[in-house]
C-alpha cells in the first residue's frame, strides 16, 4: 500500500470520509442528491424537513470533505455529488445489514 507516510494519509482521509457520513441527515442528503443531478439549499432544506442553518452546516462537512460540489447561479447555491464513489460506500453498508 505504500510508504507508511502514504498509509497515514490514506487512512487519515478514510476516517475523514466515514466521519462525514456518520450522520443521518448527511446519508439522506447523499441518497437525495444521488436520485437527482443537482438540488439548492432551498430544496434540500424543504425535503430534509429541518432549518436552513442545519442544512448548510450538513452541507458544508460534506462539501469539505471532498464528497459533494457546489455551483451558484445568480443567489442560488446547488449542491451534487462530486465523488460518486461514496455512493459505493453507502451502497456496501446497505448490503452489509
Amino acid at each position: 500500500m505504500g510508504n507508511k507516510e502514504e498509509r497515514i494519509r490514506t487512512f487519515e482521509m478514510a476516517a475523514r470520509v466515514l466521519k462525514a457520513v456518520a450522520h443521518p441527515v448527511r446519508v439522506e442528503i447523499i441518497n437525495l442528491l444521488s436520485q437527482t443531478k443537482r438540488l439548492s439549499v432551498n430544496e434540500l432544506k424543504e425535503k430534509l424537513n429541518i432549518t436552513q442553518s442545519m442544512t448548510s452546516q450538513h452541507l458544508a462537512q460534506l462539501r469539505n470533505t471532498g464528497l459533494l460540489g457546489a455551483s451558484k447561479e445568480a443567489n442560488v447555491c446547488y449542491y451534487y455529488i462530486l465523488n460518486k464513489n461514496v455512493l459505493k460506500l453507502l451502497n456496501c453498508i446497505k448490503n452489509c445489514s
